[in-house]
């Protein structure tokens, strides 16, 4: 195998670096605005289905009350038509058990009207960082469209070529190349300078620097970073 495929391959690599590059943290912040959208959106949600179940116990408490009290005025009239102390009696303790009920609905109505308060301030409040979202994300993924758009037909042309690239080196080395580019911030070859790694700096054997020099069929690699070293001037 001729160290040239490995250089070809890493020119393509550097220039599919390079179109991703392009896009930046596009794709990642479009991403992740797209779950904050969805967060939200599940959020809202969850608050008007509470804020419905509020709304009709609130209906419910206040519909109670109203009766309760009408039973409490007709009860009280009653107190004027009584002829003895018994009937006196258990007219008033019917009245202060209705009373007891329509405090304890008082407190349950305030209780909920509280709860109503805090939830409609909060869903006020996502319902315009939901909008502010939506607007920020409409304009993110548009950019992100057109980038895609821009450098999608290049992009292919590269993978073509990169796939017919792999194809002319033997399986072991394209291990090799994954491990090293993926550790080497994306630089698996470099070129010889002077007679040390154009990578890392370390100097090389001069007897490698000498067959490297020399075009030698089989590849040469750094003992330092584990790139692979091939010279320019070949």
């Amino acid at each position: 195998m001729s160290i040239t495929h490995l250089v070809e391959l890493q020119d393509i690599d550097s220039q599919l670096d390079d179109l991703n590059g392009l896009l930046g943290d596009l794709p990642k912040m479009v991403e992740e605005l797209n779950e904050q959208e969805s967060r939200l959106i599940s959020k809202l949600k969850e608050d008007k289905t509470r804020l419905k179940e509020i709304n009709l116990s609130l209906k419910k408490s206040e519909t109670a009350n109203f009766e309760i009290q009408e039973k409490i005025n007709k009860l009280t009239d009653q107190l004027f038509l009584v002829t003895n102390n018994k009937q006196y009696d258990a007219l008033t303790n019917e009245i202060d058990h209705f009373k007891e009920q329509k405090d304890e609905n008082d407190s349950h109505i305030i209780s909920s009207m509280d709860e109503k308060e805090i939830l409609e301030k909060s869903m006020n409040e996502n319902e315009t960082s939901l909008e502010d979202l939506k607007t920020d994300l409409g304009i993110r993924r548009k950019k992100l469209e057109t980038a895609l758009s821009e450098t999608s037909e290049e992009k292919a042309a590269l993978e073509k070529s990169r796939e017919e690239q792999i194809s002319k080196i033997d399986s072991s080395t394209i291990q090799i190349y994954t491990k090293v580019i993926s550790a080497r911030s994306g630089v698996a070859v470099v070129s010889l300078s002077g007679d040390a790694c154009g990578g890392c700096g370390a100097a090389l054997p001069i007897q490698m620097a000498s067959e490297i020099r020399a075009a030698a069929a089989h590849t040469h690699r750094c003992d330092n970073c584990g790139r692979f070293v091939y010279s320019k001037k070949n």
